[in-house]
């Protein structure tokens, strides 16, 4: 009787199954999303790693045994460090924060490498379009115009909470302003996707915040980042590297806070992030 013959099944790289979900959680661009493959990175041969591609852009994930680390390449640059550290192992934590914090440096980066003399209104005029696009697909209209200062060209729409959104990118730069004006809870809850994690703590504005509207907004925002008062009365909140602003103060100082309308100005949004952003 001859014995049985076992082929042994390969096993599944730790990183490459969580580099598959994170991938289907980021956009596709220009009807091309991302791939994954093996990859062993400069900074570790310790932990599974594995890359993320799409197009020119490369993301290195690698999976250590609590944490994960990321690493955002382009052509001529391999990076020897990761540039993100995150203490999660969820995609979707993964997927917001290279939304966030990775591709809108990388893109600045390639865009900075790019020839200076290359086509600067087309280029924006063409990544309005994407992101408008992508808006157009879930039922809401858009329209294009051109930005308030010189070299800028500006995408708006309206979401279903009341809240408009204007686009505004400047120059050859890929990563955006972005302002939100409307009902203050519709603000409220569109400004909060952008910054960092779940909220902690009570809604409790920070001491010293004068004024009804600011009081309201400072005790959501300081549930995610920093918050200051400027001295002409609006918030300054967040910094880099990742989305930043500024919430402008109350066109009426009497109003109660609940019937004001609210305008936030966010600085530093990549073009994947409000591709993938759902209207809010």
């Amino acid at each position: 009787m001859s014995a049985t013959t076992v082929t042994p099944t390969r096993a599944t790289c730790p990183a490459q199954t969580l580099a598959a979900r994170v991938a289907t959680l980021l956009p596709e661009r220009a009807g091309r999303g991302w791939t994954v493959e093996p990859y062993a990175p400069w900074w570790t041969v310790r932990y599974p790693a594995a890359r993320l591609v799409q197009g020119g852009r490369s993301l290195v994930l690698v999976a250590r045994t609590w944490d994960t680390q990321i690493g955002w390449q382009l052509p001529d640059r391999e990076p020897t460090r990761p540039d993100l550290h995150l203490e999660s192992m969820s995609p979707a934590v993964i997927a917001r924060e290279v939304l966030r914090l990775v591709l809108p440096v990388l893109d600045d980066e390639a865009a900075g490498r790019a020839a200076a003399d290359g086509p600067r209104v087309m280029g924006r005029l063409e990544l309005l379009n994407e992101i408008g696009h992508a808006m157009r697909l879930q039922g809401v209209a858009t329209y294009n115009r051109i930005g308030l200062l010189a070299d800028t060209s500006t995408l708006a729409w309206g979401a279903p909470s009341g809240a408009r959104y204007s686009v505004t990118l400047h120059g050859t730069n890929p990563v955006a302003d972005v302002q939100i004006h409307g009902p203050v809870r519709a603000v409220e809850k569109a400004v909060a996707y952008f910054l960092p994690g779940e909220p902690t703590g009570q809604p409790t504005a920070p001491a010293g915040v004068r004024g009804r509207l600011q009081r309201r907004l400072a005790a959501v925002l300081a549930r995610h980042v920093a918050v200051e008062q400027t001295d002409q009365g609006g918030l300054a909140f967040g910094t880099r590297p990742g989305p930043y602003g500024y919430a402008a103060p109350a066109f009426d100082a009497q109003a109660r806070a609940h019937m004001t309308p609210a305008s936030v100005d966010l600085h530093g949004i990549g073009a994947d992030f409000l591709i993938s952003l759902a209207p809010q």
